[in-house]
C-alpha cells in the first residue's frame, strides 16, 4: 500500500498545478481569453495525466560536448583532431592574435608569413568549427597576401555558419578566402565568403568539397580556383559581384554546380582558360541561374568544349550558344554526334549493337557513305560504333548519375564506344559495359590520336579487354570513375603524348592494373592522384616505375610478376603475356611482309587455359595478295581460305570447306615473353573454341 499511496499524493499535486494554470496565465491574455503567444511559440493545450502504463520520458538531451569561444586566441588554440567548436557572436582578427604569439600556436596551428602573419592548420581530422545561432559571427585577416584560412592534410572538416574575409577594401590581394591544400572530405555549410580575397575557395590536389548554402561575393581574381581536385560540389549557391580573371578558375578539376545563381561577375572569362600541360577540367550545371555577362561569356566559350555540360533547367538571360539535344533512344544519340554538341541521355539501359544492327539493315553502306562524324565497323562477332573527326562533343546522362544510364554492347570484339581524331570530348555520369563475358578484343572506352579528353562519374566493366584504351592521345583526365571486371586490366595508354590523370578513381576485379607507353620524343606521363586499386591491379601496378601515384589506397600485394609455361630453347615454353601486345591496325602489305606464321599457343576461349602445340608438325598461316590463304594444318593440303579485312584491326576469314574465322594483328611492345623485342608482330586466328597466337 506504501507505492499506491505515493502515486495518489502525485496525482493530487499534478492535479492542484493544473487548476492554478489558468488564473496565473503566462505573458497576459488577449480579448478574447486565448493566451497571447510569445514570438516564435505557438500555444498548447495543458498535457493530459496519463497512465502509469505509458512509456517513461526520454532522457535528458546529453550535454553540448562543443568548445565555446570567444575569443581568436580561444578559437585557434582549440583546434585539434575530434574538436566541435563553437564561436561566440562577434568578430574573430586572427591577424592581431598570431601578432603576439610564438610560430607554433598548438600542434595543429602554426603561423605562416607572406605580408602578414596566417593561420595555417595542418594534419587535423573530424573538426567541426560553427558559427553560434543568434548572432553573426566573423572571421577576419588583416595581410592581403594571406588566406583567412589555410589546411594542410586535413580531412573531415566541417564549417558552418561563419562569415570570412579580409579587412581591407576589394582589390590587390593574392590570399584566397578558405585555403586546402591535399585535404579530403570538406563541407562547407551556409557561410558567407568576400573580398578582397583572390578567390572565395582555393583548393589544390583536395577529394570531396562540398558548398552548400553559400556566398562568395567581392572577391578580386574569380569565384574559385581549383587545381587537381575531383568530388567539388556546390549545391544553391550565390556567386555574385567577384572580378578579376576566370570566374571558375579549373586546373586538372572537376566540379559540379547545382541550383547555384550567377550574377552581378565579371572577368576575363567566366570558364578557366587553361587547357595545356595536363590542365585539362570540367564542369556539370543543373538548375542553374545566370546574369547577363555569365550567359554572354558561355555563350562564347562552351561551344568549342565537351568538357562542360549545361543541365536541365539552367535559366540565361541570353540562351547558351551551344547545341543540346536531348536522346531517349542510341538511334538518336547516333544521329545527332557532331561538332559542338552536348547530348543528353535520358535514364535507361540501351543496347548499342542493336541499334547498329537495325541501321545498316536499313541503310547497309550508304549508312557509313552518308555520315561525316560516324561509321559501323563489323567485327568478328558483330558491330562497333566509331566517332571520328569531332571536336566539342559530349555524351552525358541526363539524370547525371552513371547509375540511371547504362550503354551497352554485345560483341566482346567491339569496343562500346570508339573514337578516332577527335578533341575536346567529355563523356561524363554513365554506366557503359560489354553484355557477355568471355574472350574478347574490345574495350569499353578507346580512343586513337585524340586529345583534350575528359572523363567523370563513370561506371565501365569487363568483359572489356581494358576499361580505357588509347592510342596516341594527349590530355586526357577522368575523374571520380570505376573501372571494373576487366578481362586484360583497367586501362592500356600507348604511345602516350601528354600527362594523362586519374583522380579519385577506383580500379578493382580486373586482370591487371594495365599497360602503360609513352614514347621518349612524347612527354607522356601517368598521375593517379587518391586512387583505390583492387588485387590484380595491386599486383602489377605496384612493380611498375613508368607511374606517379600519390595518396592511393593499394590491396594487400598477393603475388610477383612471374612467367609460366616453358620456353621453345630448352623444352621450356612460356606463356605469352597478352597485357604487352596492342592491337595493330594493318593492310595486306604489312600482312604478307612475314612468309609465313607459326603457331605458338592455344587458347581455350571458354576456360582461357592456355596449351603448347606438341606434334612435330608445327601449323601455320600463308597469305596471298589476291585475298587468297591457307591454314595449314597436319593434312598436306591444308585448308584454304578467303580473306577480307572488316575494319583497321580485323580481318574475315572465310574456308573453302565453309568454316569462319577472323584474326587480329597485335604488335609486341617489348615483354610478351621474357626476350622479346618491341614491334614484334602476333597474330591472333579466333576459330569457334579457340585462339591460336601465331607469329
Amino acid at each position: 500500500m506504501r507505492n499506491m499511496g505515493k502515486k495518489l499524493n502525485i496525482c493530487a499535486f499534478v492535479l492542484a498545478l493544473l487548476l492554478l494554470v489558468p488564473l496565473a496565465g503566462c505573458g497576459g491574455a488577449s480579448d478574447n481569453g486565448t493566451p497571447a503567444e510569445t514570438p516564435g511559440q505557438t500555444s498548447a493545450a495543458p498535457a493530459p495525466i496519463l497512465p502509469e502504463t505509458t512509456a517513461p520520458p526520454e532522457e535528458p538531451a546529453a550535454e553540448d560536448e562543443a568548445t565555446h569561444v570567444s575569443t581568436a586566441g580561444e578559437f585557434l588554440e582549440a583546434i585539434a583532431p575530434g574538436a566541435v567548436i563553437e564561436l561566440a557572436p562577434g568578430t574573430y582578427n586572427l591577424t592581431e592574435y598570431l601578432r603576439g604569439v610564438s610560430d607554433t600556436v598548438s600542434d595543429y596551428v602554426v603561423r605562416g608569413f607572406n605580408d602578414g602573419w596566417q593561420a595555417e592548420i595542418r594534419e587535423v581530422e573530424k573538426l567541426t568549427i560553427r558559427g553560434a545561432k543568434g548572432g553573426k559571427v566573423e572571421v577576419v585577416a588583416e595581410p592581403r597576401y594571406a588566406d583567412v584560412l589555410y589546411f594542410s592534410n586535413c580531412s573531415d572538416i566541417a564549417i558552418e555558419n561563419i562569415t570570412f574575409g579580409h579587412t581591407i577594401e576589394q582589390g590587390n590581394c593574392e590570399g584566397a578566402v578558405l585555403a586546402f591544400d591535399h585535404c579530403q572530405k570538406i563541407s562547407l555549410d551556409s557561410l558567407d565568403l568576400y573580398g578582397c580575397g583572390t578567390y572565395g575557395v582555393a583548393a589544390n590536389h583536395t577529394v570531396g568539397i562540398a558548398l552548400r548554402d553559400c556566398i562568395i561575393r567581392e572577391c578580386s581574381y574569380g569565384i574559385v580556383d581549383l587545381r587537381f581536385c575531383s568530388d567539388a560540389v556546390f549545391a544553391d549557391c550565390t556567386f555574385r559581384d567577384n572580378g578579376g580573371y576566370d570566374m571558375l578558375s579549373l586546373c586538372g578539376a572537376f566540379a559540379r554546380f547545382e541550383g547555384c545563381a550567377f550574377t552581378g561577375n565579371e572577368g576575363t572569362g567566366f570558364l578557366s582558360a587553361y587547357y595545356n600541360g595536363g590542365s585539362e577540367s570540367g564542369a556539370r550545371f543543373e538548375r542553374c541561374a545566370f546574369g547577363r555577362w555569365e550567359s554572354q561569356r558561355l555563350n562564347e566559350e562552351l561551344k568549342d568544349r565537351g568538357s562542360f555540360v549545361i543541365g536541365e533547367d539552367c535559366r540565361f538571360e541570353v540562351v547558351a550558344g551551344k547545341r543540346i539535344v536531348h536522346v531517349s533512344n542510341m538511334e538518336q544519340m547516333i544521329e545527332n554526334i557532331a561538332p559542338d554538341t552536348q547530348i543528353l541521355l535520358a535514364p535507361g539501359r540501351y543496347n548499342l549493337s542493336d541499334a547498329l544492327a537495325a541501321l545498316y539493315a536499313r541503310e547497309g553502306e550508304r549508312f557509313n557513305e552518308s555520315r561525316e562524324f560516324v561509321r559501323i565497323d563489323e567485327e568478328y562477332d558483330g558491330p562497333e560504333l566509331v566517332i571520328t573527326g569531332v571536336s566539342g562533343l559530349s555524351i552525358a546522362s541526363e539524370s547525371g548519375s552513371a547509375a540511371d544510364t547504362e550503354i551497352v554492347t554485345d560483341p566482346r570484339y567491339a569496343d562500346v564506344l570508339q573514337f578516332e581524331n577527335c578533341s575536346d570530348i567529355g563523356i561524363m555520369d554513365l554506366t557503359m559495359g560489354h553484355t557477355d563475358t568471355g574472350d574478347c578484343i574490345g574495350d569499353v572506352l578507346y580512343f586513337s590520336q585524340c586529345s583534350d579528353i575528359v572523363l567523370s562519374g563513370l561506371d565501365l566493366y569487363g568483359c572489356g579487354v581494358y576499361g580505357i584504351g588509347t592510342s596516341e592521345c594527349a590530355y586526357m583526365t577522368c575523374f571520380d570513375s570505376t573501372i571494373r571486371d576487366c578481362e586484360n586490366g583497367a586501362l592500356e595508354l600507348y604511345d602516350a603524348q601528354s600527362r594523362q590523370m586519374f583522380l579519385n578513381c577506383v580500379m578493382t576485379g580486373s586482370g591487371s592494373g594495365g599497360w602503360f607507353y609513352a614514347d621518349d620524343d612524347s612527354d607522356g606521363e601517368f598521375y593517379f592522384y587518391r586512387c583505390t586499386f583492387g588485387e590484380g591491379e595491386s599486383n602489377s601496378l605496384a612493380f611498375y616505375d613508368g607511374i606517379t601515384a600519390e595518396d592511393c589506397s593499394w590491396s594487400e600485394i598477393t603475388e610477383y610478376p612471374d612467367y609460366s609455361g616453358k620456353s621453345p630453347e630448352d623444352s621450356v615454353f612460356f606463356a605469352l603475356d597478352t597485357t604487352r601486345l596492342k592491337a595493330a591496325p594493318f593492310d595486306a602489305k604489312v600482312l604478307m611482309a612475314d612468309e609465313y606464321y607459326i603457331l605458338y599457343q592455344i587458347v581455350n576461349r571458354q576456360s582461357g587455359e592456355v596449351h603448347f602445340e606438341m606434334s612435330d608438325d608445327v601449323r601455320y598461316l600463308t597469305f596471298e595478295e589476291d585475298g587468297r590463304g591457307c591454314f595449314w594444318t597436319d593434312d598436306e593440303k591444308g585448308r584454304p581460305f578467303n580473306y577480307e579485312m572488316d575494319s583497321a584491326y580485323s580481318c574475315a576469314i572465310s574456308f573453302d570447306d565453309g568454316g569462319k574465322a577472323s584474326f587480329n594483328l597485335y604488335a609486341d611492345r617489348g615483354g610478351a615473353l621474357p626476350d622479346s623485342e618491341e614491334g614484334t608482330i602476333w597474330l591472333a586466328l579466333c576459330l569457334e573454341d579457340e585462339v591460336l597466337w601465331c607469329y
